[in-house]
């Protein structure tokens, strides 16, 4: 089966372009014939500075919310969270620019037109004649030489010019034959006030970026602009340095040298051919991207262009081609966003067209997030992980701000780890587990590869979010420990006829501390560190409770709810992504939390409706698996692939990468269980490379129900 994405048109819009990447520096191809665009990212172009955020909460007023919630009067204990939130938002992630490569002709006649993104080797190629002579452009952004490169190959000699606009404030001058932008990033960005500002008294990250063409034809520039005549064949080389430099290091005063740099990793490129820079970039791709695959037997529509597949599979179509194409983007998408030394995938991994963008683009913690790394272990793709670990580490250096021991981080963050509530919404904002869910992938990444001295590392990142946690509880009226003020992120309940958000121990809460202060204490036994205390607090938890209907409480009380169809599913956190309720009364709470959801429209949003279908893999739900990838087809994919929220958010595409994992395998019970839940149109396949929770590389094929091991050894 091809690995490609391909279309007989260019695209027209942001959401029809091909994404390449290598981590660092992303890319939107539109692939226009006459008219190129390539829209621009670099993962450290984000607005603010560190320390923006210096006001601490009093714990005094936290007690104050404790008694009017022990009282019942939950509407004011909702009023009074949110006048002591703070108000404070995160920083942006921004666009770069576009890059523009114009053909300079009178007679544009296009036939044979084709574009593609095959994914076996991180490249897109667009094919067409121009007035009958062919042309072929290749693009893609090394992995290798960390640059952005283009060639393009005509039969006959063609004109070009290419240029850029920088959205960001810049100088942009050519010289030797380079075009080069100097210039900064805004000072703040805010989504609340649509205002963008650049203060000139204020640090902000600084970059540099060099174009340069390597042609044997005569070439000459100006401005922001190069042009070549009669060639035919150029290479196009982009590259791109920040200041940035940690996210606790102001980003001119103590920023890191980023002029220089970007001319040597430009000019270190240039010394190569193009095929050459391919190989080099395919090759360290590879390496990554060929440790795992999956074949479904069964239909298989190649031939016909991705967004009409997508469009005959939302009507019911049966394309196994397409589960598999759905399949190896989430792990092209995780390679191209998220790779050793990066920041992590962000809320549209590192694809951002729009200098105020949906959300900031920011780390949203939660979901999200989390989700962006979901399939990441199982298919063998660690390193890509350890942006987000990093990033916990950060997190865990910068504390709290309540004074507490320990750290943690809130629903939002950003390049600077920012850790604070960032909106007045109690609903949207005043939940502080977000990094204590993300504590959970050590522990994945740990179960996976079995790397003793990562947990030894990463073990000061655990009992610092326990610590936090063990200070911020208390106990109530039976001597449970439980939060407060506690909420269900995005969510709201009915009291005495007001919508109220604050409770006490909501399931997702207590959900995430069962996990954590479990996992902790298992890494404390496995590295030889004291679990006892931990353990006594494990046995001291609030339990999380179910209703009198047979589902989880959200809030731990019997509320009326305000929107029963909810797009999250967090109090079902402990049965997935966590693994601390398994047996048969919460399996079945778990069922009836979903029946009630989507009984009222839940799984709207793409990455929602990838949520449920992971979890009714786990459920091993088959057919419920397919409806729910079906439904992504019918409305959460965009034509290029790319996940609806609607707007664009990377989680569902990674969401729904974790589905198809977890239905050809499980092992989050401590051994392997093989196709659990494949629906009937998988009847036969083959899985090749997949990691266990058992820390083995496993390959199987399957046939009629029917699993068989073909490779199995320990993780290396």
């Amino acid at each position: 089966m091809d690995k490609k994405l391909w279309y007989n048109k260019e695209a027209d819009i942001w959401e029809e372009a091909l994404p390449i990447g290598n981590g660092r520096i992303g890319a939107m191809v539109f692939s226009g014939a006459i008219s190129d665009k390539f829209q621009i990212n670099e993962d450290t172009l984000w607005s603010g500075y560190p320390g923006m955020e210096t006001r601490k909460h009093s714990m005094r007023e936290i007690y104050g919310i404790r008694k009017l919630v022990e009282d019942k009067k939950y509407a004011q204990a909702t009023n009074e969270t949110s006048d002591i939130m703070l108000g404070i938002h995160s920083q942006g992630y921004l666009s770069y620019g576009n890059l523009f490569v114009d053909i300079n002709t009178d007679k544009s006649d296009i036939t044979d037109y084709r574009r593609e993104l095959d994914m076996e080797n991180a490249t897109v190629t667009t094919k067409f004649k121009l007035n009958g002579s062919t042309v072929c452009k290749q693009a893609f952004v090394s992995l290798a030489d960390d640059v952005l490169v283009l060639n393009i190959k005509s039969d006959e000699p063609l004109n070009y010019h290419i240029y850029q606009a920088v959205e960001l404030e810049n100088k942009i001058y050519c010289k030797n034959g380079i075009v080069t932008s100097e210039g900064r990033c805004p000072t703040d960005v805010s989504q609340y006030t649509q205002t963008i500002e650049y203060d000139e008294n204020k640090e902000s990250i600084h970059f540099c970026s060099r174009i340069k063409i390597i042609t044997d034809d005569t070439q000459y520039g100006g401005g922001n602009s190069l042009w070549v005549d009669k060639t035919q064949g150029i290479t196009i080389i982009f590259s791109i340095k920040t200041s940035f430099n940690g996210y606790n290091k102001m980003p001119v005063s103590q920023g890191k040298e980023y002029i220089k740099s970007s001319l040597d990793t430009l000019e270190n490129a240039a010394k190569y051919s193009f095929d050459e820079l391919k190989k080099r970039h395919t090759a360290e791709y590879k390496k990554y991207f060929d440790r795992a695959r999956i074949r479904i037997d069964g239909e298989n529509f190649d031939n016909i262009p991705t967004d009409e597949r997508i469009k005959n599979a939302a009507n019911g179509t049966v394309d196994n081609g397409l589960i598999t194409l759905l399949f190896d983007f989430s792990r092209y998408l995780t390679i191209s966003s998220s790779m050793p030394g990066t920041q992590p995938s962000n809320l549209q991994g590192i694809w951002n067209y729009k200098m105020i963008a949906p959300w900031h683009s920011n780390y949203t913690m939660n979901i999200n997030t989390q989700m962006n790394y979901w399939p990441t272990e199982t298919c063998n793709l660690s390193e890509c992980h350890m942006p987000l670990m990093q990033m916990l580490k950060e997190f865990c250096e910068k504390g709290n701000n309540f004074g507490l021991r320990g750290w943690s981080s809130w629903h939002n963050s950003d390049i600077w780890r920012f850790n604070y509530e960032a909106t007045k919404g109690v609903l949207w904002g005043f939940w502080q587990m977000g990094g204590f869910w993300s504590v959970r992938h050590i522990w994945e990444h740990y179960l996976h590869t079995k790397d003793k001295e990562f947990l030894r590392e990463y073990y000061p990142v655990m009992t610092g979010a326990a610590e936090f946690l063990e200070d911020w509880m208390y106990e109530d009226e039976n001597g449970k420990l439980i939060t407060c003020p506690s909420t269900s992120p995005e969510n709201r309940f009915i009291y005495d006829g007001e919508l109220c958000a604050v409770c006490k121990g909501s399931a997702m809460d207590m959900s995430i501390i069962h996990d954590l202060f479990d996992k902790t204490a298992k890494a404390a036994d496995i590295l030889g560190e004291d679990s006892k205390h931990l353990k006594e607090i494990i046995s001291k938890l609030a339990p999380v409770k179910i209703g009198k209907d047979g589902r989880i409480l959200e809030w731990g009380e019997e509320f009326e709810e305000s929107e029963p169809g909810h797009r999250h599913i967090s109090h079902i956190y402990g049965f997935h992504p966590a693994d601390i309720f398994t047996d048969e009364k919460y399996t079945n709470a778990v069922r009836e939390v979903l029946r009630v959801r989507l009984e009222n429209g839940g799984g709207h949003t793409g990455w929602s409706n990838a949520w449920i279908s992971v979890v009714y893999a786990r459920l091993k739900e088959g057919e419920k698996v397919m409806e729910h990838i079906r439904n992504m087809f019918k409305k959460s994919i965009y034509p290029n692939m790319f996940d609806a929220h609607p707007p664009f958010q990377i989680d569902g595409n990674f969401g729904i990468g974790a589905a198809i994992c977890e239905a050809l395998m499980q092992s989050h019970k401590g051994d392997v269980e093989l196709i659990p839940a494949i629906p009937k149109e998988w009847k036969s396949g083959e899985v090749r490379g997949f990691v266990t929770r058992t820390g083995e590389i496993i390959d199987f094929k399957w046939e009629n129900n029917k699993a068989q091991i073909l490779k199995r050894e320990a993780y290396k």
